[in-house]
């Protein structure tokens, strides 16, 4: 059950439900690494908390955790466990944290120096202290020797620690996103959007993309392929990784034929990142639809579709692969003399 009272030191600690926890991802066909990203821990923490390995975790974590499984809190407490006891023992106020502490969110830059800086470190202690090591005249140095001499040594694993640190998270906060959406498009008529994340940053990272349609609005196809919640407005989700620094989402979606003309639908989304810095970078760029009888790659909304118009489709979404945004059909518009949408047939009449 949730105490709701803060432990010594100021940190609410609740009780959970792992094989709850573990049900509701597996009927949300969610995976330990997208609930992982989103909560802000690794694949194996989530991977204890479901086996019950630590049945007590942070308050602030569970929330997260609630979040990325889209319940509330109360489903995934334990109600049947006594609340966390409200404060550590002696021993472990004055021991240092463990390694594996189950409920850390620490940088995995710095976990990936700890593992190989602290043993190293332990190693060449241990071999100084043994009566065999040609180095066990050392012990007959005096005392302030042996601490300059273990001073330089930490001193050196902190420059270590620094140095990985700072390669790690190089460019971290330097991250764009920007969607590219038709001003128009006719209702029932399917019509593309792009997503591009950026950064200046040479480190691959990764990210959640999410997505809100209008509800006037339905999903169609995506490149990559999205997951969709049957939810109303819809939500589109993307895990991906940015490698080199650039990455493009692209889907197809079409206004239900029965909406109004000259009716105006709002796109919303944004990037989560696993890192406290940037907790959440919304989507920029157009994210207003006008419902029209005109054809999206008509941008000018005159009838036609001229050189300037067809350049700029082929230029932003020709490149993309297996998206059928049609385009036979804004070709056939532009070598003729224009078009004009038939409301009884629910399609274009191209005039010759």
């Amino acid at each position: 059950m949730d105490s709701g009272k803060p432990l010594v030191g100021g940190i609410p600690m609740v009780n959970i439900d792992g094989a709850k926890i573990r049900r509701i991802r597996e009927e949300k066909s969610l995976t330990q690494l997208y609930v992982a990203t989103v909560v802000g821990v690794t694949t194996d923490t989530i991977s204890r908390w479901e086996n019950r390995r630590y049945p007590s975790i942070k308050k602030e974590n569970a929330v997260k955790l609630a979040e990325s499984l889209e319940v509330q809190l109360a489903d995934i407490i334990d109600h049947n466990q006594p609340a966390p006891v409200e404060g550590p023992t002696l021993a472990q106020t004055f021991s240092p944290p463990r390694q594996d502490d189950h409920d850390s969110q620490s940088d995995p830059a710095t976990e990936s120096v700890d593992r190989h800086v602290a043993p190293a470190f332990k190693e060449t202690v241990q071999i100084i202290a043994s009566p065999s090591s040609p180095l066990s005249w050392l012990h007959l140095v005096s005392r302030p020797f042996v601490i300059f001499f273990a001073a330089i040594l930490l001193a050196l694993a902190g420059l270590i620690l620094f140095w990985w640190y700072t390669a790690a998270n190089e460019g971290k906060h330097q991250v764009e996103v920007f969607r590219t959406l038709p001003e128009h498009a006719t209702p029932g008529i399917p019509f593309p959007v792009v997503i591009e994340v950026t950064t200046s940053s040479s480190m691959p990272f990764s990210l959640i993309l999410k997505e809100t349609l209008p509800p006037d609005c339905l999903p169609a196809q995506g490149k990559p392929q999205f997951i969709s919640q049957a939810t109303n407005p819809p939500v589109l989700k993307w895990i991906g990784k940015i490698i080199g620094g650039h990455a493009m989402y692209s889907y197809l979606a079409r206004l239900k034929p029965e909406t109004k003309i000259e009716t105006f639908h709002q796109f919303t989304g944004g990037i989560t990142l696993r890192s406290e810095n940037n907790p959440g970078i919304p989507i920029g760029g157009g994210e207003i639809l006008n419902a029209s009888f005109f054809h999206w790659a008509d941008s000018n909304s005159d009838g036609r579709i001229d050189d300037a118009e067809l350049l700029s489709v082929n230029e932003i979404y020709g490149g993309i692969e297996g998206l059928n945004f049609g385009k036979k059909l804004i070709e056939d518009i532009w070598s003729a003399k224009g078009y004009r949408w038939n409301p009884e047939m629910r399609n274009y009449e191209i005039l010759p």
